[in-house]
C-alpha cells in the first residue's frame, strides 16, 4: 500500500516534469541570453531590401519606435515583422490543431496545423515552425526547447533584395 501511494506521487512527478518540457506555457525573456545570440550589426527589426526601421533600445532590446513600420506594415507593403520580436512574455497555449501565441501587450496569434490561408504550421511537444511568404519577402520562425529547457526563438526575414536576418529570442519558464 505505501508502495503504491510512493509510486504514484513519484510518477505524477515525472509527468509533470515533462508537462513542464513542453512548449505550453508562460515564457519570460532573458535579455542576456537574447542579447549574447544577437549580435550588434544584426539586431535590426525591419527590413526590405536593406533599409532599417528605427529603434530605441530599452532593457538592452531593441524596440521599434511608433509609427516606424515595426509594429504596421513596412516599406513597400511588406508584412509586419513577427510580434515575438517586441514581446518581452509570451503564452502558448496549444489546443488540438490550433496553437495559440499570445505575445503579451504585443498581439495574439492563432495558428492552425497545416497550411492554414498561405502559412505553413506544424508542431509537437517541444517543437513549433510556422512561416509564411509575402512578395517582399519569406518569414519563418522555429520554436523549440533547448537542453536547458528554455525557449528559443529563431525568426528568420528573408527580403527578395537584401540579406537574410536572423534573430535570436530566448525565454525562460515564468514561475508558477
Amino acid at each position: 500500500m505505501l508502495l503504491a501511494a510512493l509510486l504514484t506521487v513519484v510518477l505524477g512527478q515525472v509527468a509533470a516534469l515533462a508537462a513542464d518540457r513542453g512548449l505550453a506555457g508562460t515564457w519570460v525573456l532573458n535579455d542576456a541570453l537574447t542579447r549574447e545570440l544577437n549580435p550588434p550589426e544584426e539586431r535590426s527589426n525591419s527590413t526590405f531590401g536593406g533599409f532599417q526601421a528605427p529603434t530605441v533600445v530599452i532593457g538592452g532590446m531593441p524596440v521599434p519606435m511608433p509609427g516606424s513600420g515595426g509594429a504596421t506594415p513596412g516599406i513597400g507593403g511588406s508584412s509586419p515583422d513577427p510580434q515575438v520580436l517586441r514581446a518581452q512574455t509570451v503564452v502558448l497555449t496549444p489546443g488540438g490543431d490550433e496553437m495559440v501565441i499570445d505575445c503579451v501587450g504585443v498581439g495574439v496569434e492563432r495558428l492552425k496545423r497545416g497550411n492554414n490561408k498561405g502559412q505553413k504550421s506544424r508542431w509537437d511537444e517541444r517543437e513549433l515552425k510556422t512561416g509564411y511568404e509575402t512578395t517582399t519577402r519569406e518569414v519563418a520562425q522555429t520554436w523549440s526547447i533547448d537542453d536547458d529547457g528554455r525557449l528559443r526563438v529563431l525568426v528568420k526575414l528573408d527580403p527578395n533584395q537584401g540579406r537574410t536576418q536572423k534573430h535570436w529570442r530566448v525565454f525562460d519558464r515564468a514561475a508558477p
